[in-house]
């Protein structure tokens, strides 16, 4: 061996600490590297796959459009329906309010029906100055025969009291229950009865004028009521025992003052 060769070995021998060293990390760098480039690939390859997912989302077919279409058709419809529903409630709701509010403003107005038909309570309300006078007329409070006339100066027949003499009022044949309608506008200032002509109302009509309603039954108003013409006094009843044979009817009666008049000169 030479000098060189020896010369070498000896450096080599004295740096061996520093060459291992070297080595070792020449050897920490290759893994390293293995393991960087290891990782890189392992990154690549799992973004491949996330694209290729992401390429398995392909555009809707014709067929999962027409079904997209369809429900939301259904959607739509069934909405439509709701909202028809909820119209056709809230439509039914309001007809029966409506109905019973009609119902209600029907009734009232019937019971306070100024005509008096069927027996209805007048309307006590002032309805003005009461004014009757001589050239005032009054309306037919029954329609029916005069059985006996009014007459004061000479006398009639009383058949039930098989007698003459004067009568102060008139009598105009009507059935039990026939209603008596007011003739002229006044306020009921007496209900009474007697043995007489039974059930009575008298009525001033203003100006010192009353009319009297006799043989009454059923009576509809009261005193102190204010009563228009063609309104209900009461209905018809049974005749007194004074005057059984002349049979049911009313009894009407004309006063001024405390005098009668014959009703008839006003009756048009």
């Amino acid at each position: 061996m030479s000098n060189r060769d020896t010369t070498i070995l000896q450096k080599l021998k004295n740096n061996a600490f520093y060459i291992a060293l070297g080595v070792g990390l020449l050897a920490v760098l290759a893994v390293v590297a293995v393991y960087t480039l290891e990782r890189d690939n392992t990154q690549v390859a799992e973004n491949e796959v996330d694209l290729n997912k992401a390429s398995d989302y392909s555009p809707l077919t014709t067929e999962d459009k027409e079904l997209v279409e369809e429900t939301n058709a259904k959607t739509v419809k069934r909405t439509e329906s709701t909202q028809r529903s909820k119209l056709k409630e809230d439509l039914t709701t309001e007809a029966k309010t409506e109905k019973v509010t009609t119902e209600e403003t029907t009734h009232q107005e019937e019971t306070a029906d100024v005509d008096g038909d069927d027996g209805q309570i007048p309307v006590t309300a002032n309805t003005g100055e009461l004014n009757f006078n001589s050239e005032a007329a009054l309306s037919w409070p029954v329609n029916g025969e005069v059985i006996l006339p009014y007459s004061m100066e000479t006398t009639v027949y009383f058949k039930t009291l098989d007698q003459y003499q004067c009568n102060p009022g008139m009598l105009i044949a009507a059935g039990s229950g026939t209603t008596v309608k007011n003739a002229y506008l006044g306020q009921v200032t007496k209900v009474t009865s007697d043995n007489l002509h039974g059930n009575t109302v008298t009525l001033y009509l203003g100006n010192d004028y009353s009319i009297v309603y006799g043989q009454l039954d059923t009576i509809y108003v009261k005193e102190g009521d204010f009563v228009k013409e063609g309104q209900s006094i009461g209905t018809i009843g049974t005749p007194t025992d004074s005057f059984k044979e002349e049979g049911s009817h009313l009894f009407f009666q004309l006063l001024q003052g405390d005098q009668t008049i014959d009703p008839v000169m006003f009756i048009e």
